[in-house]
């Protein structure tokens, strides 16, 4: 896992009603394109940061947070207030995937591969050059 140097991130929605901070380093930025996270951003595809979920934590607005469990198993929160996406995380899971673009502290990490590829929307061709992965990253590509 490629982390960033930062000690710690800040982030916030749209409205600025819920705000989060990451205690330690966040790594392994990506960017999903599977169907679940398309539908929830109304987005191509989003990109996350991951960290220990212990390391992650809602400084203002947590009853503001609305959750909704997809299908496929992953909780997505999002602010009730704005609609901004804001993390997606596995219960059974050590780790919170964060929208990358809802941190209001610079970071100095940039997208490593795409997941989900196999879900991508017809209209945008990724030209990056990064690994394009059809399900997640360790499920090979």
């Amino acid at each position: 896992m490629i982390a960033s140097k930062q000690t710690h991130h800040e982030g916030s929605c749209l409205c600025g009603r819920v705000r989060f901070r990451v205690e330690g380093p966040v790594g392994n930025m990506s960017s999903c394109h599977c169907t679940d996270c398309r539908k929830h951003s109304g987005a191509a595809f989003v990109t996350y940061v991951e960290a220990p979920k212990r390391a992650f934590a809602y400084v203002k607005g947590d009853d503001l947070i609305q959750t909704h469990q997809a299908e496929s198993g992953t909780t997505r929160a999002f602010c009730r207030t704005c609609g901004s996406t804001l993390a997606c995380y596995v219960d059974s899971d050590d780790l919170i995937e964060i929208a990358a673009a809802t941190l209001d502290t610079p970071i100095d990490l940039r997208p490593e591969y795409h997941i989900y590829v196999r879900s991508k929307v017809s209209w945008f061709d990724i030209q990056d050059g990064k690994p394009q992965h059809r399900t997640t990253s360790t499920a090979g590509s």
